[in-house]
């Protein structure tokens, strides 16, 4: 199928019989494969530029999928599915790798259709990748997955689609909704990551506790969660809301992320007009009065008590919602499904857990410190990928 002329596919690197399958899960030989990865990368100058790709370096390390490999350790059954379908998503550069990974280590095969965008991080990784492919050891290894980039075509998707036993699909309600459409194996799983949207609570009295050296370690690692990738991701928060009344600290931490984007965030001429279209959108679409607070175009902070976010995921680009809130409970107004993460800072795990399951939340899937958004695990919007990814064979 994958060779016929009509298709017009543009392989990256792998096999075209990347649709056979399946293997144990977390197999040695894929361990050690990612440990390599892990080792190249860390190593790599280009890469050291890109947050990101040091992060996904860190995850292949050996040390850490021993350590997820704890959640499965009593899963002796455990086989993957065959093959899966990855669509990544065009806003996120190294989340095809995740992606395809997580496929590795739940003994399937992949097929991965790569971000339409021309992203750095994917140019390195794919060049780590085909060093790796010269070496011997890993030569079964590369007939497990595929590579590949195509212009949209239903035509090429469909028939993706109809050979695989899962897919992965990441790219939004829109794409979600057109691979929905398409013919599948009866027994085809499906997992789904649809359009999503994450906020940041934090204590302004606990804030002002904070030594000035601490303040700017939180202010930079709020940064990476949100301008890194231009708060595309949906783990991205778009918001902060407050407790406590501590105005000062306020303040303070808005100067200290300032003083971050004004040395390393570099808003080109296509994004600035994105970022002005999008806030003139808002401000004819909302017919209630709001604050606008800025002093450096690089970061936006609207003031709206009555916002919804479920209507303005992100306006991207470094703007934030900003809301006072009496108590944790007064957030529930603005949660809905949609809601994927909630990073926090002054505010215990439990608060924000007990907050859920008193007021019946359906959404927030994830709630960890600031820092920490583009964490990518096993367990997704919910979800257990690897556990999915898998069948058990009973006995």
């Amino acid at each position: 199928m994958l060779v016929n002329k009509r298709f017009k596919i543009k392989k990256i690197l792998g096999s075209f019989k990347a649709t056979n399958g399946p293997y144990e899960i977390f197999g040695d030989e894929i361990i050690k494969f990612l440990n390599e990865i892990s080792k190249v990368l860390l190593n790599d100058k280009k890469s050291k530029k890109f947050p990101d790709l040091i992060a996904f370096g860190f995850w292949c390390r050996y040390s850490n999928i021993k350590r997820l490999l704890q959640n499965y350790k009593e899963l002796n059954n455990r086989v993957g599915r065959g093959s899966v379908l990855h669509i990544a998503p065009s806003n996120v550069p190294t989340n095809f790798a995740y992606s395809m990974m997580f496929g590795l280590l739940a003994g399937n095969n992949n097929i991965v259709r790569l971000p339409s965008k021309n992203f750095f991080q994917v140019t390195i990784l794919c060049k780590i990748l085909k060093k790796l492919a010269l070496r011997k050891k890993y030569k079964k290894i590369f007939k497990r997955f595929l590579l590949i980039k195509y212009e949209n075509s239903d035509e090429i998707s469909a028939e993706l689609s109809r050979i695989v036993e899962a897919r992965i699909i990441w790219g939004g309600d829109e794409t979600i909704n057109k691979f929905k459409s398409f013919y599948t194996q009866p027994r085809c799983i499906d997992l789904t990551f649809a359009n999503r949207f994450s906020l940041s609570i934090i204590n302004s009295n606990k804030l002002a506790n904070l030594k000035k050296e601490e303040l700017e370690i939180l202010a930079q690692r709020f940064y990476n969660d949100t301008y890194i990738m231009d708060q595309f991701g949906c783990s991205s928060p778009n918001s902060i809301f407050w407790l406590g009344k501590n105005n000062k600290a306020k303040k303070n931490f808005w100067k200290e992320l300032g003083n971050i984007v004004d040395k390393k965030y570099n808003l080109d001429l296509s994004s600035a007009n994105e970022k002005i279209s999008n806030l003139i959108k808002f401000t004819l679409e909302e017919k209630k009065n709001f604050k606008v607070k800025f002093d450096n175009f690089n970061l936006v902070k609207l003031n709206h008590k009555n916002i919804n976010l479920d209507k303005y995921e992100n306006i991207s680009f470094g703007t934030f919602f900003e809301i006072d809130l009496k108590n944790i409970n007064y957030l529930k107004k603005f949660v809905s499904t949609k809601l994927q993460t909630v990073t926090y800072y002054g505010v215990e795990f439990n608060m924000i857990k007990k907050f859920i399951i008193n007021n019946n939340i359906k959404g927030i899937d994830r709630i960890i410190p600031i820092g920490r958004a583009f964490d990518l695990t096993s367990e997704w919007d919910g979800v257990d990928i690897i556990l999915t990814l898998s069948r058990t064979i009973g006995s």
